[in-house]
């Protein structure tokens, strides 16, 4: 009979990863998360190698490595995945999610009596090159990590130590989307949503070309989480217990923790998700079925 037992279905015990964005924020949750139940060896990605560091220094096992890394730039996404195959022959899964912003435009909200030169105004005044890095990074940059890995996805499912091979959990790229990618509203701003809409496609692309290959593709797309990257929509406030937020805003009437982002990539790196390929994990609190969305 089948061990159904929690500590076997949801541990990432031996397990090797690959996470962008890695020195804070959504990252930095799921690297604790993935080092505090068994991960073998955890490689975290980004520019600021402080960040990085002090991330690895908080570890609970002490299984997270700092690797200096731009994922706009393919050379350095090469020299990441040069030094993680020297210290490791495969790796399990890699995370995509580095992301940036971009111009924000729907707050302070604008007002009621807009006019269109009002709001073609405000929108031209937006810098191109913000809105060209937003795009650079959430779509591009996750799409030329997935290739930088692909040999080490491959070798998880083959390699005699992984548990690829042992358990059948195949390989996978997950990205990290946004319900801004589903929501019709302007949130935060539309080369945002745009590109993490792009993303969303690509995710879905990338699973049903590789799926006979072995390698799975999935995504989880968060709402509001208060992080470096969202502070400014707080103003400095807890927004994470419930009652803090109307539920016309979000029907759950909080910002998502780091249990809810933590349980999610849990699930789809373990063998509890193991049978998943070509989702989206949607952790929003509700927002998507109560405004105009595509979902």
């Amino acid at each position: 009979m089948a061990d159904l037992n929690i500590t076997r279905l949801f541990n990432v015990k031996d397990m090797v990863f690959v996470i962008t964005g890695g020195g804070s924020g959504l990252g930095e949750i799921m690297a604790s998360a993935l080092d505090a139940n068994g991960a073998s060896k955890v490689f975290i990605l980004g520019r600021r190698e402080a960040s990085l560091k002090k991330v690895a220094e908080n570890a609970v096992n002490k299984t997270i490595i700092p690797v200096v890394c731009d994922v706009t730039s393919k050379d350095s996404l090469s020299a990441a995945a040069t030094f993680i195959e020297k210290e490791s022959p495969f790796v399990n899964a890699v995370i995509a999610n580095s992301g940036a912003v971009g111009p924000v435009t729907s707050l302070p909200p604008r007002p009621a009596d807009a006019t269109i030169a009002d709001i073609q105004q405000q929108l031209w005044d937006t810098s191109y090159d913000e809105s060209q890095t937003a795009l650079s990074v959430n779509v591009l940059g996750s799409f030329y990590t997935f290739l930088a890995f692909l040999k080490l996805l491959e070798a998880g499912n083959n390699h005699d130590d992984s548990r690829g091979k042992k358990d059948f959990i195949q390989s996978q790229f997950i990205t990290t989307t946004s319900m801004g990618g589903l929501t019709r509203e302007e949130n935060p701003g539309y080369p945002y949503m745009a590109s993490k809409a792009g993303l969303w496609h690509l995710t879905k692309s990338l699973a049903t070309k590789f799926a006979k290959l072995g390698i799975r593709a999935n995504s989880i797309a968060p709402g509001l989480y208060i992080t470096e990257m969202t502070e400014f929509a707080s103003g400095g406030q807890d927004w994470s217990v419930p009652g803090s937020l109307p539920k016309d805003f979000i029907p759950m009437t909080r910002t998502g923790s780091k249990e809810d982002i933590a349980g999610a990539i849990l699930f789809l790196c373990s063998r509890a998700g193991a049978y998943v390929n070509g989702n989206v994990i949607l952790s929003e609190g509700g927002v998507v079925s109560v405004q105009p969305a595509s979902y």
